[in-house]
């Protein structure tokens, strides 16, 4: 970030060169208009020049001032000052090219290997990770994100990189690029989040994925859609497999991403059927890391930020209902992984390690080391009781199972 400052402390004294030389040139020719137009007739009846009078020193100043600072020649119209405005921009550009730029060191790939991927909500908390990694890989990396959600600070230290491109764009409208790959991870996914404005997040998971699908369809691209353990709803089978169609109520609070998930699925296979396009679906279980929003609502950060605080932790309900938090390291690899596979049914993505919503508030109490109490409140409607992912496919056809269990991670 030095290094941008300093970019930004050049350009701007530049800018102030150019404009210095601007007036001076103008100053300099008005000045002389004044000298031919400006006469008088003193007492005697004698014509006598205004510059008579003035103190030469001024002129010379701004003549030696224009000299000084513009290249040789003089100046005498307004196409000759836009000529050495433009040459003085070519020198900025020179210029900021010779000043480093720090980056993370990345891997060379020729262009046979380098891949062009598009990452919907690629500013957001996975999204980011994802960028991260795919970037440090040696791919080309274009984040679509409208920043409702995400965040440009996640993928700030990328700005600039001749491999990353960042777009503000809302995928409920068409996006029209060149890619290989599309990992479409676009939609609030906490429920403060997707409650907020249930009509915006059913489009953005219905016409979004539409959008993301017809794109995939006219590149060629292979397209990963993250769906969600929301399409199991409040469970009947523990734990989850893939093959568990869910128990979902579909005019609930949630029911707006719930739902929206579910309907990009069908969506997905849609377009496999009709249209030949090479999906991949990823059901992704509660994931924390950094970067998460700290009042997004969601378990991990709500927990922490209270401890922190020293405010009671509030647990909604009895507290047994259950949770499986894996690292958003470990999703990081999944969908890699699973982009990269053959496998084209829905995986889960997420950690089998289960706790109970009070074990899990008891040892963030006990990591933060502060002295919160624990506190039940009103439980909230449609709250799934249990939810642990079977991850027998993930293994089977990814090799993939998470690595960290939920306490090293935070």
């Amino acid at each position: 970030m030095e290094m941008f400052t300093g970019a930004r402390h050049i350009k701007q004294l530049l800018i102030v060169i150019v404009s210095v030389v601007v007036v001076l040139c103008v100053y300099k020719n008005w000045v002389h208009t004044e000298e031919i137009s400006y006469t008088y007739h003193d007492k005697s009846g004698r014509l006598r020049h205004f510059n008579d009078i003035v103190p030469h020193t001024t002129h010379q100043y701004a003549a030696a001032q224009v000299n000084e600072i513009s290249p040789p020649g003089d100046i005498h119209s307004f196409q000759e000052v836009w000529k050495k405005i433009k040459e003085l921009a070519k020198k900025m550009k020179v210029l900021e090219k010779r000043i480093p730029q720090r980056y993370p060191d990345v891997k060379y790939l020729n262009y046979r290997s380098r891949k062009r991927i598009l990452i919907t909500g690629g500013a957001g908390f996975v999204g980011s990770h994802l960028v991260d990694r795919l970037m440090m890989a040696g791919h080309e990396v274009i984040v679509a994100d409208n920043f409702f959600t995400g965040r440009k600070q996640n993928v700030e230290h990328w700005i600039g990189h001749e491999n990353f491109e960042l777009i503000h764009h809302d995928i409920v409208n068409p996006l029209y690029i060149e890619v290989d790959e599309i990992y479409h991870l676009a939609s609030p996914a906490s429920p403060p989040h997707y409650m907020y404005n249930p009509v915006k997040t059913i489009k953005t998971n219905t016409v979004g994925t539409i959008n993301m699908l017809g794109l995939a369809k006219r590149v060629g691209a292979k397209v990963l859609i993250a769906s969600t353990s929301e399409v199991y709803g409040d469970p009947e089978v523990h734990p989850q497999p893939e093959s568990y169609w869910g128990h979902v109520n579909p005019i609930g609070p949630r029911a707006c991403y719930d739902e929206g998930k579910r309907v990009a699925e069908t969506l997905s296979y849609a377009y496999a059927k009709q249209e030949k396009v090479d999906v991949r679906v990823a059901r992704i279980f509660n994931t924390f890391g950094p970067r998460m929003h700290m009042d997004d609502g969601r378990v991990v950060s709500n927990f922490i930020l209270q401890a922190l605080k020293n405010e009671p932790i509030t647990i909604y309900g009895h507290g047994k209902q259950t949770r499986s938090f894996q690292y958003v390291s470990d999703l990081v690899d999944g969908l890699i992984a699973l982009m990269a596979s053959n496998y084209t049914l829905p995986v889960n993505l997420g950690n089998p390690t289960e706790y109970t919503i009070e074990e899990f508030a008891s040892m963030i109490k006990r990591l933060v080391g502060r002295p919160s109490t624990i506190k039940q409140v009103a439980a909230v409607e449609d709250d799934p009781q249990r939810r642990k992912p079977d991850i027998s496919r993930a293994k089977k056809y990814l090799g993939w199972e998470p690595k960290p269990p939920a306490h090293a991670g935070s």
